[in-house]
């Protein structure tokens, strides 16, 4: 297909290429390799984008914020026209590999306008935010396995770039096209992190309202949805009220 030949120069991960290649061709198992890549995508444009941000002016701030909502409006409305009702699941294969190339493609743009940018990082406020995220010293994280503190570490890691709900962070650390931990090991590694998970819900929610304009409706749907953020009902009123959407 066109969009994996152009999307192999954008940093899509190795995961991704062993998860294709496991998928033999089978569309249900394509369509998980891409939901779960376009996941990984996501959360290096958010960096890369937050990186940005820091370093543009206040007055560059503002058309970085433009550019990215329209950016977000392109990218959703061009990939839907992908799903083409009479095309079958090869029809979903296409809309998902669009969505993934295409978030790659601006991780990629931004992370080159980011190294190219001579403006010096804007001064940070103190923040209040918890600090991030590190294993109790309890005996029983004590007493993890091997691949259980792999799971911790590979956790930690994407905590530190980019916001999950607990249920969303054990599917990414379980999921075949994701690292491949075993459930278990995956759920005893979140579960013995000191998370916030009402604060990783403000900090997801106000990341999907720097990339596009929500409604408080849509807003809570996208944190709350099995296919998005997979918060709880508490975390996501706490979280979209916090970031100011509702």
């Amino acid at each position: 297909m066109s969009h994996f030949a152009a999307a192999q120069d954008v940093g899509l991960t190795k995961q991704f290429s062993v998860c294709m290649d496991r998928s033999s061709g089978v569309t249900s198992s394509m369509i998980d390799c891409l939901e779960a890549e376009s996941k990984r995508q996501g959360t290096r444009l958010n960096k890369a984008y937050k990186e940005l941000m820091d370093q543009v002016s206040p007055e560059r701030k503002k058309q970085l914020q433009v550019a990215q909502g329209a950016w977000g409006t392109y990218r959703d409305e061009n990939c839907d026209f992908y799903e083409d009702p009479e095309g079958g699941t090869m029809a979903t294969v296409s809309a998902n590999d669009c969505f993934m190339s295409a978030t790659a493609a601006r991780a990629k743009e931004l992370e080159t306008l980011v190294a190219n940018s001579t403006a010096q990082p804007a001064p940070l406020a103190q923040s209040t935010a918890p600090a991030a995220s590190k294993p109790n010293t309890n005996n029983a994280v004590q007493s993890l396995t091997a691949p259980q503190k792999n799971a911790v570490r590979a956790a930690q890691s994407y905590l530190s770039i980019s916001a999950f709900s607990r249920d969303g962070l054990i599917e990414l650390l379980s999921s075949q096209a994701g690292n491949g931990f075993n459930i278990n090991d995956a759920t005893k590694a979140v579960d013995s992190l000191n998370v916030d998970w009402n604060q990783e819900a403000v900090k997801s929610a106000k990341q999907y309202l720097q990339m596009m304009g929500f409604s408080c409706s849509d807003l809570v749907q996208q944190l709350s949805s099995r296919a998005g953020a997979k918060f709880t009902g508490q975390q996501v009123t706490f979280g979209a009220q916090r970031a100011g959407a509702c």
